[in-house]
């Protein structure tokens, strides 16, 4: 598998951070990848936290469309810095970090 890419947004306006991150995945599930004669790959899981606290989390399945993106809301402040970590159905594990401006 391929090293997993993450591109994440995070912006703070009066006390609420709002957040964009997109995954890169195929999201191919079995019946897909027998199509497209690739192996299966997709996120199974994502969950993001703030100060070892969870903000977002999500278990996702092959159905999603090709890199998929999130976006959300939650109180937070300007300087803390949000870190993604995501699970495939292989067991691969993947990181992302991001200032909150």
């Amino acid at each position: 598998m391929a090293k997993k890419k993450m591109k994440i947004k995070a912006k703070e306006k009066k006390g609420i951070v709002k957040v964009k991150a997109m995954f890169t995945s195929l999201m191919a599930d079995r019946e897909e990848s027998v199509k497209k004669g690739i192996k299966p790959e997709y996120i199974k899981y994502i969950v993001a936290t703030v100060n070892d606290a969870v903000v977002y989390e999500v278990t996702m399945s092959g159905f999603m469309s090709e890199n998929p993106l999130v976006k959300f809301k939650f109180k937070g402040k300007k300087g803390d810095k949000i870190v993604f970590n995501t699970i495939d159905n292989n067991g691969n594990k993947a990181t992302g970090k991001k200032k909150i401006k």
